[in-house]
């Protein structure tokens, strides 16, 4: 074999080699490129089944809510209603000395059914699109403030506007469960609400004076997956900053549309 023929038989090796590194790398690049593509499918998937899951768990909390509604404000509040009405039948033949009894019994009767009334008013999702998520706040805010367990505040800035029924319920119940956690843990005396209508985004901060709470050790609790979980579902920001012996603040981001 001359020279000539051993020249081209390297060249023609070198250039078989170079078709094979290449091809190897453009199937190396294809196999990577949709593997990630696979990964991304499937994460994809995963997000959208998580989405769907938690939506399911909120379409079913808001019907046991509805339910325990009517029930509260059906049952138990017809009931109340007839024992009102019992009293004062029952005020009419009874002696001087025991009618102020039973008239403060009926006071406090009527109280205890108007507050059931509220309760079951908060609790309604049909409530909360009827009034708006203002009203729906203040009616709460009002309830907290009746009840003298704690002084409640609520205010607004910026131009308001309305977004879509099922964002206004799952903010609303976002809030409700920040309130009802100070109401029965942080021991505080003030709780306030504040919200801000952006351009772009509607802003909410409600912060409470209470004791506070190690937030990496009740990562887990239920009442902060319920907020955060409520929140993905409408696209929302949602921040939660307490430490032991502070205030906890809630802040949450939602897009207008």
């Amino acid at each position: 074999m001359n020279q000539t023929e051993i020249q081209l038989l390297v060249f023609v090796i070198t250039i078989i080699i170079l078709l094979l590194a290449i091809s190897l790398v453009l199937f190396f690049s294809v196999f990577q490129k949709k593997k990630t593509q696979y990964l991304l499918e499937q994460r994809e998937a995963e997000r959208r089944f998580a989405d769907e899951l938690n939506k399911s768990k909120s379409e079913i909390q808001e019907q046991a809510l509805q339910n325990i509604s009517w029930e509260i404000h059906d049952n138990v509040g017809q009931l109340l209603s007839v024992a009102k009405i019992q009293l004062n039948m029952l005020k009419i033949t009874a002696s001087e000395d025991d009618k102020d009894t039973i008239s403060e019994t009926g006071e406090i009767i009527g109280k205890s059914l108007e507050e059931l009334r509220g309760l079951a008013k908060a609790l309604n999702p049909e409530t909360i699109k009827n009034l708006g998520l203002l009203d729906a706040i203040a009616m709460e805010v009002d309830r907290f403030n009746r009840l003298k367990v704690i002084k409640a505040s609520f205010d607004v800035e910026g131009e308001p506007y309305q977004l879509k029924d099922e964002k206004e319920i799952i903010i609303f119940r976002i809030i409700q469960e920040f309130c009802n956690n100070t109401l029965k843990y942080a021991q505080s005396e003030e709780l306030s609400i504040h919200l801000h209508y952006g351009e772009k985004e509607l802003s909410i901060v409600a912060e409470d004076e209470g004791v506070g709470f190690d937030i990496q050790a009740d990562s887990k609790g239920i009442g902060l997956i319920n907020m955060k979980s409520r929140a993905k579902l409408i696209g929302a920001d949602l921040e939660l900053n307490s430490t032991l012996d502070t205030g906890t603040r809630l802040i949450l981001h939602c897009p207008k549309d």
